[in-house]
């Protein structure tokens, strides 16, 4: 048996060398059976004390170290042959590839070359625009139709699967002269109902056919307030109209001569859209009436129907944009007024001339000596003569 302890002791020896050497520089000289605690036993002897049992002597403590034959042979402080040093966490992981798995289904996990565990962030976009896409610890990646509705019961909303969510505005038409096309954000398509004369009093003037003229009429009638070019907001409350009780509409803008859901017709183009035959329906009219547009031109009996903004309103051509620089004469429908520029104006047949000079009282145009913007500035204090064009919104 004293062969085999011998021949353990060598073994021992030689694994736990090096941690000898490591403890005791931690540990100093404090004290040298401290190195024995360690696991390196400087006397290598039988418990007999045979120092000098013949064993190589690279196999023994050197002899400086005298420690004293009675010390302790701590047997359980040598590591056995077979134990596991331990390492970090990760570093066994090419033995056993389960030890990265952290426990996240959002992480992909990877053991490394060099045996370290790796852990990426999980990618849950399923390429659809029109799922949102999120990841749970526990379940892993999870898509949810996207949400488009913008809460705007006036538009449609769709989602397309590469460019997400799109709104196009509802159209609200019920095809009802009588009826206003409207739409609330909140409740969606509204049709209150109109006035299906079209003119603020309550009678038309001219276009009485209301099958064939369902969105035209026209309204005679008195206005003070100038800005006929512009698409002023009712200044009397529509209590203008010959036939009303304000009839030279005092206090009154043009606009006050259309009934709620009808508008000063803004232009020839508009006048073409609501009439099927132009100004064919001002026949019915009285005798001398002029029912004027929202149209202006660039002066010498032209509209401003073209596409040139940078006409001025003593261009005197074809071709220029209408703007609010583009306010030269007056044109519309009727029997009175001088006959405009046909290739500019379209349907449209009777215009003002120069400061209302083909017009005549109650038309007054007065304000600018130059005679450049009559449309801006022209006022009918009195219900003769005509009024305005009204066009269903």
């Amino acid at each position: 048996m004293a062969l085999l302890d011998r021949a353990a002791m060598v073994l021992h020896a030689a694994i736990r060398g090096a941690a000898t050497l490591h403890c005791a520089a931690i540990l100093g000289a404090a004290s040298l059976l401290s190195v024995s605690a360690c696991g390196a036993r400087t006397d290598l002897g039988n418990r007999d004390g045979d120092r000098d049992a013949s064993l190589p002597i690279d196999a023994r403590t050197p002899r400086d170290l005298d420690v004293p034959r009675d010390a302790p042979l701590i047997r359980d402080a040598f590591i056995p042959l077979d134990a596991n040093l331990p390492d970090g966490p990760d570093l066994d992981c090419l033995d056993e590839p389960a030890r990265c798995d952290d426990g996240d289904a959002c992480t992909l996990d990877d053991c490394r070359t060099d045996g370290t565990c790796a852990h990426a962030a999980l990618a849950c976009d399923d390429g659809d625009a029109c799922t949102d896409d999120t990841c749970n610890s526990a379940l892993g990646c999870s898509t949810a139709p996207t949400d488009c509705d913008d809460r705007n019961a006036c538009t449609i909303d769709a989602c397309d699967s590469v460019s997400g969510c799109a709104r196009a505005p509802i159209v609200c038409e019920d095809a009802d002269p009588c009826t206003a096309n409207r739409c609330d954000p909140l409740r969606g398509c509204a049709f209150p109902a109109t006035d299906c004369a079209g003119c603020a009093d309550g009678t038309r003037d001219a276009f009485f056919d209301t099958v064939r003229y369902e969105v035209i009429a026209a309204c005679a009638g008195g206005f003070s307030n100038a800005g006929l070019s512009r698409a002023e907001s009712p200044t009397c409350d529509r209590g203008a109209g010959d036939d009303g009780p304000n009839p030279t509409g005092r206090g009154c803008s043009a606009t006050d001569l259309c009934a709620p859901g009808w508008h000063v017709c803004v232009s020839a183009a508009d006048v073409t859209m609501h009439s099927p035959d132009g100004c064919v329906g001002v026949a019915d009219a009285d005798p001398r009436s002029f029912f004027a547009t929202r149209q202006t031109g660039p002066g010498c009996g032209h509209c401003a129907t073209g596409t040139d903004t940078s006409c001025g309103s003593n261009d005197c051509r074809v071709g220029c944009a209408q703007t609010d620089r583009t306010t030269n004469d007056i044109f519309g429908c009727g029997d009175l007024g001088a006959v405009p520029q046909a290739a500019s104006c379209g349907v449209l047949n009777r215009f003002s001339n120069n400061l209302c000079g083909g017009l005549g009282a109650p038309w007054r145009c007065d304000g600018d000596p130059d005679g450049l913007r009559e449309s801006d500035l022209v006022v009918k204090p009195g219900p003769a003569g005509g009024g305005v064009l009204c066009c269903l919104d």
